[in-house]
């Protein structure tokens, strides 16, 4: 197997090994205890107002094609029920508020005080500068919020922009890949990557539904009659991953390879510690040679 260039496999590690910090405001016990204490209580209700309240109070029509992978019908249950628990900006505040706790409780004062938590929200909020906002809503809705004054939440802030700038390069890439959001979830699960059971339970679709996309994969030469990746499937899924890559490497080539380096060593002890605390289970990317 050919090895991918290094600028690829950067912003696939530098991703991987920022994510857990992300995902405090979705996980930490304490995150989710402030959003239910403003009302935000159903399941799941903690990643819509999260990942929503940047956007404004907009239709689940617009959650829905931004966020791509879920059941329209959960969407369009779920958005309401954020919206008349606290507007958009109240949302925005409590997120911080979740955070915070969240991160107090997991990774300590006397971490989130330090000289290399400082360092990271700088190296980071300076990558977030380097992302361009065309064709990239969550990201830019993200980026146009001021950022926190306390380095530990000026991480969180920058790490969720880079996160969901991402994300909507990722979008693109399974759009170019002519793979609908059942389809993405069927071949993300036969890569191995991701667990089928998860999947069906938290984004809502039906069995039925699960396997209609399984046929059509199969009927495109995309999957086997087993489920698993034809070469032209694991090819498409490939691409669709080195896409995102690349559409993904341009805040890494402007903080430049020493300080991108720099970064993943800053971060990667704190998110080793949230991934056990958080019972998250990532396979961090290691950082690829000069």
């Amino acid at each position: 197997m050919t090895e991918r260039p290094s600028e690829l496999r950067r912003a696939r590690a530098l991703r991987d090994v920022l994510e857990p910090y992300h995902l405090v405001a979705i996980f930490a016990p304490q995150a989710v205890e402030v959003f239910r204490g403003a009302g935000v209580d159903r399941p799941w209700g903690t990643y819509f107002a999260g990942r929503t309240a940047p956007l404004g109070a907009v239709p689940p029509s617009v959650v829905d094609a931004l966020f791509y992978h879920f059941d329209p019908r959960l969407v369009h249950e779920e958005i309401p029920h954020i919206w008349a628990a606290a507007t958009p900006e109240k949302l925005l505040a409590i997120r911080l508020e979740a955070v915070d706790a969240g991160l107090r409780a997991l990774l300590g004062e006397e971490v989130l005080g330090s000289a290399a938590v400082a360092e990271a929200a700088a190296l980071a909020v300076e990558a977030v500068a380097a992302c361009p906002p065309a064709g990239r809503p969550l990201g830019a809705a993200n980026a146009a919020l001021p950022v926190p004054a306390e380095p530990h939440l000026a991480l969180w802030h920058a790490v969720t922009v880079l996160r969901e700038w991402r994300g909507d390069a990722h979008n693109a890439a399974l759009l170019s890949a002519g793979l609908d959001a059942v389809e993405a979830l069927v071949s993300i699960v036969a890569t191995g990557r991701e667990n089928r059971r998860w999947l069906l339970a938290t984004r809502g679709w039906s069995e039925e539904v699960w396997e209609a996309a399984v046929r059509r994969l199969a009927d495109r030469g995309l999957l086997t009659e087993d489920g698993e990746l034809t070469d032209r499937g694991r090819e498409l899924r490939d691409g669709v991953e080195d896409a995102t890559d690349r559409l993904s490497a341009a805040p890494w080539q402007a903080l430049g390879e020493e300080r991108s380096r720099r970064l993943y060593e800053l971060v990667a002890p704190l998110n080793a510690a949230l991934m056990e605390q958080l019972k998250v289970r990532m396979t961090i990317s290691a950082y690829p040679a000069s």
